[in-house]
């Protein structure tokens, strides 16, 4: 009996952790404070939990709250999901008094449950004072990978490391397209440009050539970018 109810109470834990969706410090398109930075995400069929810390950067003083007017919208919709409670944040005009620079104070934000189609998504605080918001935060975690990528090469490619710049292009383009952004163009565009200052005039063939053959709505703008440089004709 005990080893039948151990392997119902598995199986049981084992449903809800595939059921549930986590991302991970999922990078948001536009942000209004620096200092905050949401760490996960949590969307099961009962609620959506946004985990966030907020660091002090100030030599003296500094403090932090959350209005009770908290909403996330579908980015790409018109949903809307208000705040139902928060954990370890004070509620303004209640504040928490950072001690001293650098430190941290982690909370968490609950809301309802939203649909696990939504990709891109909004976090809002509705105030009058130095309110934050999240615009365009991207849930997938494959796709938010591919950007740390992206930025890592070309972080690379503008300190003239071009050889170690890409396989992190390289990365972006490998597997399938997981959202519609220009990072996927971009990447391509940079392999082809990276091996042409290399002298590879191999790999920039076998880079054009996908590109030409890439399903992405604006692989035009790019060919016709290299076209333009000389690099292709």
């Amino acid at each position: 009996m005990k080893s039948i109810l151990t392997l119902l109470i598995v199986v049981f834990l084992f449903s809800i952790n595939t059921s549930a969706q986590v991302f991970f410090n999922p990078i948001a398109g536009k942000q209004s404070h620096p200092e905050l930075e949401i760490t996960k995400i949590n969307i099961t069929e009962t609620g959506t939990i946004i985990f966030l810390k907020v660091t002090n950067k100030l030599n003296q003083g500094g403090w932090f709250c959350a209005d009770e007017n908290i909403y996330i919208k579908n980015s790409k919709g018109v949903e809307i999901y208000n705040l139902l409670k928060s954990e370890n944040i004070p509620t303004c005009p209640d504040q928490f008094e950072f001690s001293y620079s650098g430190q941290v104070l982690e909370f968490v934000l609950y809301f309802p449950p939203i649909s696990k189609e939504i990709k891109f998504l909004d976090l809002i605080e509705s105030c009058s004072n130095a309110c934050f918001s999240f615009n365009g935060i991207i849930l997938d975690n494959e796709h938010n990978k591919k950007i740390r990528a992206f930025e890592k090469g070309f972080d690379l490619y503008k300190k003239k490391q071009n050889q170690e710049a890409i396989p992190y292009f390289e990365e972006v383009v490998s597997n399938k397209i997981t959202l519609d952004s220009h990072i996927y163009g971009l990447s391509y565009y940079y392999l082809i440009i990276v091996n042409y200052e290399l002298g590879n005039q191999e790999k920039v063939d076998f880079w054009y050539q996908n590109l030409i053959n890439s399903e992405l709505e604006d692989k035009n703008t790019f060919i016709k970018e290299l076209e333009n440089s000389g690099i292709k004709k």
